[in-house]
């Protein structure tokens, strides 16, 4: 199903990163988490769905992360239950899970308020229901996916139903939509990232195709779950190495994410050219890389790889080759 990775969880589960995400994700700003506030919830919801009189199925989901806190709005302060689902694919009937989900999350408050008001005596042994009167927590669901290929799946229950356009207004009046919250992690503009901060600024910064440098320097990012986490979406150990090199002490003052990109590119590469080009010197884009490839041949052949090595590193070797091969000309 695409699921995210352990090390991605444990990320979400951070408060300042899992607050800032329904705040400004899902809220765009006119609610507030007190980060400090927010309580994890066990993340198994159960429940039990009768069919008929006899038969019962057993329905259980696994959210990414789930808390409990207080949302304050400007006109009133609720408790609200929030729970995040990963994905690393498109999943093309996600809002019909997201509404699963939530659904799942009400039937097991109900049933719990029912099970104690039956113990306390407040509602009869084997009535059903709950007692008169009886409120229930607000559930929110957020898709945090974080796959290469932007999302063009479904947003909403009416993007799947086989029902025209021009009947959509006319079906709600029986058959209610059901909205999902999504946050494409690698398709944001530099505006949207700028709205957030701390550790989650650094890692969606990190997740681009490119690295924009001046974002980089104001990313300052302070739990090592971030680099883990990063690590494994972007399948790289080299952020994984990188923030084990550095001491609790160091970490505790939060580490700018230019530093990272340092490391990553220790072979002088440039900043901003896309993940995955390799050092060495670029001239002319592809017509540079075959140069090199050919001069690589040649010295292999003539077991002068020794030369190579010496040349990687120094521009004016590399050069010098180039031309002692005819390759290049003055």
């Amino acid at each position: 199903m695409g699921d995210i990775d352990i090390n991605v969880k444990n990320f979400l589960k951070i408060n300042s990163v899992f607050a800032q995400l329904f705040e400004k994700g899902v809220y765009h700003g006119t609610a507030h988490i007190e980060y400090d506030k927010l309580k994890e919830l066990d993340t198994a919801g159960q429940d039990i769905i009768e069919y008929g009189r006899r038969n019962f199925k057993e329905l259980e989901r696994l959210r990414d992360a789930e808390k409990i806190t207080m949302l304050f709005e400007n006109r009133a302060a609720f408790q609200v239950i929030m729970g995040i689902e990963g994905q690393t694919d498109i999943h093309y009937y996600m809002p019909v899970r997201c509404m699963e989900i939530d659904a799942v999350s009400y039937s097991v408050q109900c049933r719990k308020i029912s099970q104690k008001a039956r113990e306390t005596k407040n509602l009869k042994k084997y009535a059903n229901g709950v007692p008169k009167g009886t409120k229930i927590v607000p559930v929110v669901t957020l898709v945090f996916y974080t796959g290469t290929k932007p999302w063009d799946g479904p947003l909403s229950l009416y993007d799947m139903l086989d029902v025209s356009e021009s009947m959509k207004d006319w079906l709600l009046q029986a058959t209610p939509d059901y909205r999902m919250n999504l946050i494409d992690t690698r398709h944001m503009t530099p505006e949207q990232i700028n709205e957030y901060d701390g550790d989650l600024k650094a890692f969606l910064l990190m997740l681009q195709e490119r690295f924009d440098e001046e974002q980089l320097k104001t990313a300052l990012a302070t739990h090592r779950e971030t680099w883990y986490a990063l690590s494994r979406i972007k399948h790289d150990n080299r952020y994984t190495e990188y923030i084990d090199s550095i001491s609790d002490q160091e970490l505790e003052g939060g580490i700018y994410m230019d530093a990272t990109l340092d490391y990553i590119e220790k072979r002088g590469e440039k900043r901003g050219e896309k993940r995955g080009e390799r050092r060495g010197e670029k001239r002319g884009e592809n017509r540079g890389l075959d140069l090199a490839a050919e001069l690589y041949q040649i010295l292999a052949k003539e077991a002068r790889l020794d030369e190579w090595n010496e040349a990687v590193k120094n521009k004016n070797k590399m050069m010098d080759l180039l031309r002692e091969y005819s390759l290049i000309k003055d």
